[in-house]
């Protein structure tokens, strides 16, 4: 029980039949069309189905889900070059300090997580302790600390490159990002002949799993994102020249030119 303006008490519950009235009822003074390119849907608050008076309820579950309105995640396959540039920087720089000190913040958020939770508790957690018990099934999973500071740096660099904003906040696309690029390291499993796969990533508890891990790897990316970034290009270029060796060789077999 709450007070209100007039001094006296209300319960919870009326606070929350109170909330759930107002988002079932329509908002005249909200955007009459959904203002994302193409959509022509309602404003949540104009339809009575949220309070957002400016966009549609599927381009709020969209930003939920992906930290952006309107931009997706990022594929695996777009942040392999990345990551593997990422981790070629790691291995050549094992005792850098940034470095040094992000494997021990990744450790600690791990080590101090807490047991692992059961699938069924998780799903009724607040998001901090959703966060938390994600850091424990890291442990459990035994997913090393240089793998996350790999995805880190390589979310970091690919967002760094990517041309196409998100078309919102640009720090919170990334940190959404990062918390799912390392939520597929452990959102499912085998027990007992039985897979077993973690609900769907979105929310507050991305926002959450974000900051940590940004928090621990940030000072890395800071100091030594331009060297990865160079790094990746440097690759790219190697397997450009040997992509095109490789076609000049077949072209010169066939009696052709090559391409």
């Amino acid at each position: 029980m709450l007070p209100t303006a007039k001094g006296f008490y209300r319960p919870k519950r009326t606070q929350r039949s109170a909330f759930a009235c107002k988002v079932a009822t329509p908002n005249e003074d909200a955007l009459r069309v959904c203002p994302i390119p193409g959509c022509g849907r309602e404003p949540q608050a104009r339809a009575g189905r949220g309070l957002s008076l400016f966009h549609c309820r599927y381009h709020v579950q969209h930003r939920n889900r992906h930290g952006s309105l309107w931009k997706g995640t990022y594929p695996a396959s777009e942040l392999q070059p990345y990551r593997r540039a990422a981790e070629s920087f790691l291995k050549a720089n094992p005792s850098a300090p940034e470095i040094v000190a992000a494997l021990s913040a990744l450790h600690d958020l791990q080590y101090w997580a807490g047991p692992e939770q059961r699938m069924v508790d998780v799903l009724t957690m607040p998001p901090k302790r959703k966060a938390r018990a994600f850091f424990a099934r890291l442990r459990a999973n035994e997913v090393p600390p240089s793998r996350l500071l790999a995805i880190h740096l390589a979310v970091t660099a690919a967002v760094a490159e990517d041309t196409i904003g998100p078309g919102g906040e640009p720090a919170e696309y990334r940190l959404v990002q990062i918390a799912k690029a390392a939520h597929r390291t452990a959102s499912g499993g085998t027990s007992g002949g039985v897979t077993y796969r973690y609900a769907r990533s979105t929310g507050l508890v991305l926002r959450h799993i974000g900051e940590a891990l940004d928090d621990a790897c940030g000072p890395v990316a800071k100091a030594h994102l331009d060297a990865i970034l160079r790094l990746k290009a440097e690759r790219h270029r190697l397997w450009l020249q040997a992509h095109r060796a490789d076609h000049l060789g077949i072209g010169r077999r066939l009696g052709g030119k090559g391409v």
